[in-house]
């Protein structure tokens, strides 16, 4: 049996601690079962039992539904799956965990299967999840985790990730975080939940207006604009110590803040030398080059994965546009040409996209089209304004704002290809409460 421990007593407040615990060696797998860049088509059929329980205590059997749902939840959400109804199941359910007849599986169409069991002592969770191949019979992953009742999602969203990875080949985002503003708790402030809206977290508390939040590479730190100096100034905030830097107070507007894909320089909009234009402050030494220098507002830069060129807006050609420019301020390119506002560009992870937000009929919509302009499609429509869109790490989803339900800003996530749009609803938020300017964390390193 092999082990393998992370220490949380290091990470950010934000994360919970857990042991992970692979119950067989890893040697990758041969099979691809999910191809994920496949059109939409069958999706793959998984039994998921009820989670077995090692004793009886009263406290067990919720906590335990409370973590199977959050992994159907995952799994359903990644559009890959098809979750068969308990009430199809046929196998005795007094059977012990590992004691399977396959046949028992294959015979309602399952294809894959989940089985658990789980043991808890005071507030001391342990659980055991595998997966199994039912028609090769055979465990593809075993993974038991140690925490605590509270982790039990947490939990979840980790095996969910290692469910993607094992079938599809690519790393799930189930435990990834969504940051973003709202209102909630009066002023507007910066937030962080689970990308399902659990584990609401509020991180500014200063009552001010605070703006555009947005994540380093590691997850360790983010930046934000605030108001709470009276005037709009760029700030970067250590998540595990709460120690806060001012980047940007120079007189005028300063904001815009984007990290490069390495974490070495920040990109953002200051209008200190008259109007706005793009400047990048190398955090080595903390020196400040200027990027653009036209008569025109230059805002919003989204950096190319590579790190070499930035897409932003622009009026330099009239109304707001989408431009590139490499980051050494040479290659000025204008992507976008339709449309009276365009707004909020967003490079995908894999370089290939920028979605961004476009004022049409009088409400704004999300689009995406490939790096160089072409290929624009659509994304929203007839559903109020939709803006800021946000791509997971894997490029596989993009979350927005959007005023479709009465009018108030919510915070939703949809497939790349617009497909399967769903409101984030936020634990212990009124179902109500305003969110905004969405931003997905990136693969969090634990």
């Amino acid at each position: 049996m092999k082990h393998k421990r992370y220490n949380y007593n290091k990470l950010p407040y934000c994360f919970i601690a857990i042991f992970l615990i692979i119950l067989f060696p890893f040697q990758g797998y041969a099979k691809v079962y999910i191809d994920i860049n496949a059109p939409a088509g069958k999706r793959l059929p998984i039994a998921i039992p009820d989670i077995k329980i090692a004793g009886i205590l009263s406290a067990e059997p919720e906590v335990m539904s409370r973590l199977r749902d959050a992994l159907v939840r995952d799994l359903e959400f990644s559009g890959l799956f098809s979750i068969i109804d308990k009430k199809a199941y046929v196998e005795d359910p007094n059977k012990k965990p590992d004691d399977i007849d396959f046949n028992d599986w294959r015979i309602i169409g399952a294809d894959v299967l989940i089985k658990s069991v789980s043991a808890l002592e005071k507030d001391d969770l342990t659980v055991e999840l595998k997966l199994y191949d039912t028609v090769q019979a055979k465990m593809l992953i075993g993974r038991r985790y140690i925490g605590k009742t509270t982790t039990v999602r947490t939990i979840a969203h980790k095996f969910a990730d290692e469910v993607m990875e094992a079938l599809a080949g690519e790393k799930g985002i189930f435990d990834t975080k969504l940051l973003f503003t709202s209102g909630i708790s009066g002023g507007k402030e910066i937030f962080l939940a689970d990308y399902d809206g659990y584990n609401l977290r509020q991180i500014t508390k200063n009552r001010s207006i605070n703006l555009s939040p947005q994540w380093s590479p590691d997850g360790k730190k983010i930046l934000y604009t605030s108001y709470k100096e009276g005037r709009p100034c760029l700030y970067m905030l250590e998540l595990a110590t709460g120690r806060e830097i001012r980047l940007a107070g120079y007189p005028g507007i300063n904001i815009s803040a984007r990290w490069s894909p390495m974490g070495k320089e920040i990109a953002m909009t200051l209008s200190k030398d008259g109007n706005p234009e793009l400047y990048i402050l190398e955090l080595d030494g903390m020196k400040l080059r200027r990027l653009t220098n036209n008569w025109a507002i230059d805002v919003s830069p989204s950096w190319s994965p590579d790190g070499k060129r930035l897409a932003f807006v622009s009026d330099i050609g009239g109304n707001p546009h989408i431009y590139v420019i490499n980051s050494d301020g040479t290659g000025l390119t204008r992507l976008t040409y339709d449309g009276k506002y365009n707004a909020a560009p967003a490079w995908s992870p894999k370089g290939d996209k920028i979605a961004f937000a476009r004022l049409n009929g009088g409400h704004f919509d999300i689009l995406v089209m490939n790096s160089d302009g072409t290929g624009q499609v659509q994304l929203t429509e007839n559903s109020g304004d939709n803006e800021d869109p946000s791509w997971s790490p894997d490029g596989r989803y993009i979350a927005f704002s959007s005023t479709r339900d009465g009018g108030v800003s919510r915070i939703y996530i949809m497939q790349a290809d617009g497909s399967n749009q769903q409101q984030i609803i936020m634990e212990n938020a009124e179902r109500g409460s305003p969110a905004a300017s969405p931003a997905w964390s990136p693969f969090l390193i634990q």
